[in-house]
């Protein structure tokens, strides 16, 4: 049974002691079954690697770089964002620090000879926790809920819209701030 090559990976024996720093590009899809595209990934990532290798300790930190295309949840105008994420990660051919395996997850051991270290998984899953939970469009004059004044798009729309269903959701929390205080 052959071994499918990793999409992204360091050789240990290319590296030489001191800092080492490496660069991938690579696609949304070639991970394949991490569904990145549901998170809005759908383009480029750009990875840079930065191993520091110290004896029988190599330290690694993942820095990635993609562009999310996805819509605002304030006001559903599509948004396109480059979102940057870091991740540090510890290998070592040594012991593991003491104490539960995953209160140190960024800790890994790994063998002298171990010729590649597969980071393929970090990086994506360093690519899906850089995009936020929430999502808005700060600088879209067309968004109706963000801003007020000059800024807003048309205030004329915006006047109307507050003295409706906004104003009476603002006058329900001011009667529970009431009551509770």
């Amino acid at each position: 049974m052959s071994k499918k090559k990793s999409l992204i990976e360091i050789r240990t024996g290319a590296l030489a002691e001191g800092i080492n720093e490496l660069d991938f590009t690579c696609q949304s899809r070639d991970f394949e079954g991490r569904r990145l595209e549901d998170v809005g990934f759908t383009g480029e990532i750009n990875v840079n690697v930065v191993a520091d290798m110290s004896g029988d300790d190599i330290t690694v930190t993942i820095n990635t770089s993609a562009v999310t295309d996805r819509t605002c949840d304030r006001c559903l105008a599509p948004i396109s964002k480059i979102l940057k994420g870091t991740l540090v990660l510890f290998y070592t051919s040594g012991s593991l620090p003491e104490g539960e395996p995953e209160e140190h997850d960024e800790y890994r051991q790994i063998d002298k000879s171990t010729e590649y270290i597969d980071i393929t998984e970090d990086v994506c899953d360093t690519v899906i926790l850089s995009a936020p939970m929430k999502i808005t469009c700060t600088n879209n004059p067309d968004c109706r809920l963000y801003g007020t004044g000059e800024g807003s798009g048309n205030s004329e729309n915006m006047a109307e819209h507050q003295a409706g269903p906004q104003r009476s959701w603002q006058e329900s929390l001011e009667k529970l701030k009431e009551k509770y205080r």
